[in-house]
This record gives C-alpha cells, structure tokens and sequence, in this order.
C-alpha cells in the first residue's frame, strides 16, 4: 500500500508549543501508513529535536519566525514540487499554504495554535468575508487546538464546518527516583516537608506571574514556611517578576529557576502546578505533562484551559487577574490529604483517557485520511 506522505511545515526558529505537537506527532505517527517530511527554517533549534524522532528535515531560507513572506513562497512551492506530498500541513505560515495551493496536486491542513483575542477590526463583516474567502482557498481543513481558539477563527469568519478541534497530547514524563528528588529540592533550597509550588512557563506578562507571586505573598502569610514557588522558565518579564519579588520580601519563598532544560525532573518535585494566564492559552502542553505525573493543577479560567481540568478532579480553575482567588485554590487543594490524593490520582487517569501522545496522533491522523479518502473519491 502506497504511503500517504505528509509534509509539515512550520516558521518556528526556536521550540515553541507548535514544535513541541510536531515533535510530538513525529513520535507517535503511523509508520505503516504515513511517510512524514518537515520542512522549517534554516538553523532551528527544533532541528535536532525532529530528526530524533528519524523524521526528514529540510530547511528552506526565508522561512524564519514569519507567517507571510512573498520571497519565501518561491522556496517553498520548489520544496513542495519536488516531494510532491499528499497533504501539506502548515503551522501558522500563510506562505506555505499560498504555495500549496500553487501545487494543487495535494489538500491542505492548518493548524491554529493560539487563541489571542482577535482585532476589533473583524467586527465589519466585508472584513470577515474576506478573511473567510482567503482562508478558505487556501486550506482544506483547519485544526483548533482548542474550544476557544476554534470560535477565535469562527468570529474571523471561517466556516465551523472546516474546523476541527484536536487538543494537543504528550508524551508520559518519566518519573524519577525518590533520591534524585531530594538532591534536586536540595539544589533549590526545598525542605522535605515543604509543598512544592510550580508555574513552568514563559515568564511574559499575559501569563499572569503578577497574580502567581501575589499568590504566593497571600500563602506564604498565612502559612509560614509551609510552601514553596517555583517561576520555572525565562521571558521578557523576568526582571519585573524579580523586581516584584524583592518588593514582598518572598526571596527565600519564590525561587526562579530559569531556563529548564530536563523538565520532567522539575516536574517530578512539584505538588501542584499552576498556570495563571489572563489573556491567552490554548492546550496547555506543561499542564499535560504535569497531568501524567499525577500533578493536579490550578488554573485560571482562559482559553482553553477549563476544558483541559474537570473541576476538583484533577484540579481547580479560579478567576483571572485574581491574587486572591489563586491563592485560595492553592490552600484548598493542599489542605485535605486525602482530597488531595484523589486528584493526584484522577490526574493520571484523565491524562490516559485523553491526553496521550498516542490519542494525539491518531487524532491528527483521522483528518489525513478524512482528506485522502475525499479526494479518492472525486
């Protein structure tokens, strides 16, 4: 049986979550059925990451962290004719899907990896009628990963009836040895009797660190020497975030870690683990991760985060922008053992149910043949 070949194509120069689904799919595809090529810009650090996996790379100039580039659309139609693909599938680059369609010979997928708040300019309707008749010719089938980024592309003007919503899924985090734990907390500062804290991240405003180390202040008052804040990752509100550390006298309670490349032994030390976005987010990957550890989660309610947590199952969701009611999902989530227990435990089972890396790629793989199968049959 012929192979169907897939190839994707992605802008990112560095490791984003879109190239954290590409890795992810290149790991669990179907190898008895699909040939997988990815194409991305010259020098990405998401190279090594994707020929791991034993997938092809080429590297096409002109690609570099831009969804639109008129020089880089010739590049790529010559990359597309020569692999001669069944499907392209591209992540967030309008050049490639423009010189996709140059091809003909193969369907197009998009996946829409964020959900950012669309401009106020899609509230005139010659405006969504034009972004619905772009779009639309230039992709056969648009894949949501989530709920709300689904309806941000509705309120652009796609049709519901090409979009697909498939939350993104990870590999299972390997767990670590109750030594190698110790030394790790030890590193850090962390007594053994201390309930770890962690928000893993980029540390940008829209991600709420504001309102985490707020939380912390809240927490910490309360309940001295009880708790611990790991700020797990590196961004442009760094300084802010230790600024504002300094300021509520938390430097022996918050600890940033910087950069985190071994994420799953970080992960491995943490009690809970956070994310208090206010503006943005779509299928939380570290969320994913920490769910098939057993790690419940605390959540603000944005985008597409209250569809991932089943509420005081495998954790809590509170408001956004609200020290306060942040810190209160903390406490009650740690107050209770056997509560807590429950979670941890309902936390791993949900992830199996949901969120493999296996359920992820069969899910994508259930669009490809959707595509192949109609064009058969024309």
């Amino acid at each position: 049986m012929k192979k169907i070949k897939v190839l994707n194509i992605i802008t990112d120069s560095n490791i984003g979550g879109a190239g954290k689904c590409v890795i992810t799919y290149s790991n669990n595809y179907d190898k008895e059925k699909y040939e997988i090529v990815v194409a991305m810009p010259q020098n990405s650090l998401l190279k090594p990451e994707i020929e791991k996996t034993g997938v092809r790379v080429i590297e096409i100039q002109g690609l570099r962290d831009k969804s639109f580039d008129i020089p880089a659309i010739k590049n790529i139609r010559k990359v597309i004719e020569e692999e001669r693909p069944d499907i392209v599938h591209t992540h967030a680059s309008l050049s490639a899907r423009i010189a996709a369609r140059q091809y003909e010979d193969c369907k197009i997928v998009y996946t829409r990896h964020c959900d950012f708040p669309i401009s106020k300019i899609y509230k005139y309707k010659i405006v969504r009628w034009l972004n619905k008749k772009i779009n639309e010719s230039l992709t056969d089938k648009v894949i949501a990963t989530s709920e709300q980024a689904k309806e941000n592309l509705i309120n652009q003007g796609l049709s519901e009836k090409i979009i697909t919503t498939i939350l993104n899924g990870v590999n299972k985090m390997p767990e670590i040895s109750e030594e190698e734990k110790k030394k790790i907390k030890e590193k850090y500062s962390i007594k053994s009797d201390e309930i770890v804290v962690g928000y893993l991240a980029r540390v940008e405003e829209l991600k709420g660190h504001k309102y985490f180390i707020e939380a912390a202040k809240i927490v910490s008052d309360k309940f001295k020497g009880k708790y611990k804040f790991l700020i797990m990752g590196n961004g442009s509100y760094e300084e802010e975030a230790k600024r504002l550390v300094t300021e509520l006298k938390l430097e022996d309670t918050v600890i940033f870690t910087g950069f985190i490349k071994n994420v799953h032994e970080m992960l491995n030390i943490l009690d809970i683990q956070i994310n208090a976005s206010y503006l943005s987010e779509t299928t939380n990957l570290a969320l994913l991760e920490g769910m098939s550890l057993g790690v419940p989660t605390v959540a603000t309610k944005c985008g597409g985060t209250p569809k991932m947590i089943d509420e005081r199952q495998n954790g809590l969701l509170v408001e956004k922008a609200d020290a306060q009611s942040l810190a209160e999902g903390i406490i009650n989530i740690t107050s209770d053992e056997d509560n807590y227990q429950y979670m941890k435990k309902r936390s791993m089972e949900i992830y199996e149910e949901r969120y493999t890396s296996k359920i992820y790629a069969q899910n994508i793989e259930k669009v490809y043949e959707s595509l192949v199968n109609k064009n058969e049959n024309n």
